[in-house]
């Protein structure tokens, strides 16, 4: 018998096996599925490997201890995902079996008792359709704090020239603003590149190195009362986060002061134009909405959108769809 003829007594298959427990129908409308941090994923996983090593009353402690640290003061999500569950499927009896059920419904009743909703990067959803998440109010802030540990954990780089390739084509930006972009083959200049606009500041690559990393501050500069022409605060650091050669301390900073503005809400679950999945974000002002698509593994902005809400461009939307970012020291 091979592990794909392996069913259960009642001819459930693997998949279906997993799933008879008490709560699964719970966790499957619990909602979508953030990723966990590491240490917030290392304690769930070890309460799991307890559970499962004990097989009996430790099981229950061990689901408690889930509850409890995950719970609603925690806002923390705890839900493992079931391929990291190792309870060896196809080796053992129908006791067997139902011991690892009992034991799964355990976890899961104590993630669904927390209010537990995660969002993973499965792009099951088009863009355009994220589903909101109503378990927590303050989720975005919540998702894009988590995103800021990831972003602060990237490897730092240099290079003489900073490489966006979007679906466009590829541009290069040179340490004096310089824009150079490809076109058959061969580097163009196009002049000077715009300053980056962070509230009252408009910095070039120089200025860049020495903003303030703190997301305080960066909060309280994105805040700043508008001057004529600028763009939203979320606009602001949409900008910084998606094209600019900010280092992993301040895209850190940058997320987490993104987390900190008034009315930015989860979309969920996406698709950005190239079909990749990730998590959006929005940002909603009186005549436009501001939306950006994040990968949750690697803080990379994968897609900004514009769009206007009200005024002559009503339903005028601008994509931007980065395919990836870095330094390199040459052009071509």
């Amino acid at each position: 018998m091979t592990m794909h003829d392996d069913t259960e007594a009642n001819g459930m298959n693997e998949r279906g096996a997993l799933l008879d427990f008490p709560g699964a129908d719970q966790l499957a409308t619990a909602g979508l599925v953030e990723p966990l941090s590491e240490r917030a994923l290392a304690r769930v996983l070890a309460e799991v490997e307890a559970a499962v090593a004990t097989e009996g009353a430790t099981a229950t402690a061990g689901a408690t201890a889930a509850a409890q640290a995950y719970g609603p003061k925690s806002g923390v999500v705890a839900v493992t995902p079931i391929r990291r569950l190792s309870f060896g499927i196809g080796s053992g009896s129908g006791a067997g079996s139902a011991r690892r059920r009992a034991l799964i419904g355990l976890l899961t009743t104590a993630a669904v008792a927390t209010g537990v909703v995660t969002y993973a990067n499965t792009g099951a959803a088009p863009a355009g359709t994220g589903t909101h998440s109503g378990a927590r109010a303050n989720t975005a802030s919540v998702f894009l704090d988590d995103i800021s540990t990831v972003a602060a954990t990237q490897s730092a780089a240099s290079g003489k020239y900073w490489k966006i390739r979007t679906t466009v084509g590829d541009a290069y930006l040179s340490q004096s603003m310089d824009y150079y972009v490809i076109n058959n083959g061969k580097a163009y200049r196009k002049g000077q590149r715009p300053d980056w606009q962070v509230g009252p500041k408009d910095l070039d690559w120089k200025g860049l190195e020495q903003l303030t990393t703190d997301p305080a501050q960066l909060l309280a500069l994105l805040q700043t009362p508008p001057r004529p022409k600028s763009i939203s605060p979320f606009d602001q650091a949409a900008t910084l986060l998606s094209d600019s050669p900010a280092g992993p301390k301040l895209r850190a900073g940058v997320f987490k002061a993104m987390a900190g503005l008034k009315g930015v809400k989860l979309l969920g679950q996406v698709k950005d134009s190239t079909g990749r999945g990730g998590t959006a974000v929005e940002f909603a002002e009186a005549r436009s909405v501001g939306r950006v698509i994040i990968d949750p593994k690697t803080s990379a902005i994968l897609e900004y959108t514009f769009t206007w809400t009200a005024g002559p461009s009503k339903g005028k939307a601008t994509h931007y769809t980065v395919l990836s970012t870095g330094f390199t020291d040459k052009i071509g």
